[in-house]
């Protein structure tokens, strides 16, 4: 089968399963328009905290208002993004538990595709949508002019951090296959992305280490908004590139020796 074929075939595969979740949303709308409210309002109060602050400096590390609010927003990016489409990771471990994977493993689908995206989270689109304007309007009030380099640099970046997301959600899987109690992997993940609320340089230098090289949340959230302004040099964006590919792979692969030592629930 060509690869255009396999594409195709899990396109419409994550169609059909978006199209489910979008019933099931459907069927309770209180329920999901006070949750989306309650994630917008969560986002407004933390963006208010942040305007709040600079009423009392001009700056924060550096950095002016846009340019720290840049990096909150590019925040809430990938983080919302990595929740809309990976979120059927945090039903692995029952899967597992119930014997559900074996029945994964049985289907014409890939395991880790079916697995990540089986449930999309059509709440998280929407919220997307009020993001990205909002990126369009900070990057408008930047003090520094944004040039065509500098965009590319920050989607370029957007790219390569969500490769490192991918490679980390695929690798909670491959733990739990190893280990079934490793629930809490995806959730320290969860709970170091709030590092990348700010901007790095307001942390020591052994905290800006461990948060680039060991749970690289500095060049999830941090790079793509060093590129928007310029901040980047010409060693650390070949890093980060290199970083960002080596770390899928080798998720990749350790996502398909876990796979090898799989053991059904039956046997």
């Amino acid at each position: 089968m060509s690869d255009f074929r396999v594409l195709k075939k899990h396109f419409r595969v994550w169609r059909r399963l978006s199209f489910l979740a979008i019933g099931s949303y459907l069927s309770s709308r209180i329920d999901s328009a006070t949750f989306l409210l309650g994630k917008l309002i969560r986002f407004g109060f933390f963006l208010l905290l942040i305007v709040s602050i600079f009423r009392f400096t001009k700056t924060m590390a550096g950095y002016t208002q846009y340019e720290v609010i840049l990096f909150y927003l590019t925040f809430n990016l990938i983080d919302v993004f990595a929740q809309a489409f990976f979120r059927g990771i945090y039903l692995f471990k029952n899967d597992v538990l119930r014997g559900n994977f074996d029945y994964v493993l049985s289907k014409p689908v890939n395991a880790l595709f079916y697995s990540m995206s089986r449930l999309t989270d059509i709440l998280d689109i929407v919220f997307l949508v009020p993001i990205v304007l909002l990126i369009a309007y900070t990057t408008w009030r930047l003090p520094a002019p944004v040039t065509a380099a500098n965009v590319f640099l920050y989607l370029l970046f957007l790219c390569t951090g969500m490769l490192i997301v991918l490679g980390i959600h695929i690798l909670s899987a491959s733990v739990t296959i190893w280990v079934i109690e490793s629930e809490n992997f995806i959730w320290l993940y969860r709970e170091t992305m709030t590092v990348g609320r700010f901007p790095p340089e307001i942390f020591s230098a052994p905290v800006r280490f461990v948060f680039t090289f060991f749970l690289p949340i500095i060049l999830i959230v941090a790079f793509p908004a060093k590129g928007l302004l310029g901040l980047l040099s010409g060693p650390w964006i070949l890093f980060a590139l290199a970083y960002a590919v080596a770390f899928f792979f080798l998720c990749l692969a350790l996502w398909r020796v876990s796979l090898k030592k799989y053991s059904s629930a039956s046997s």
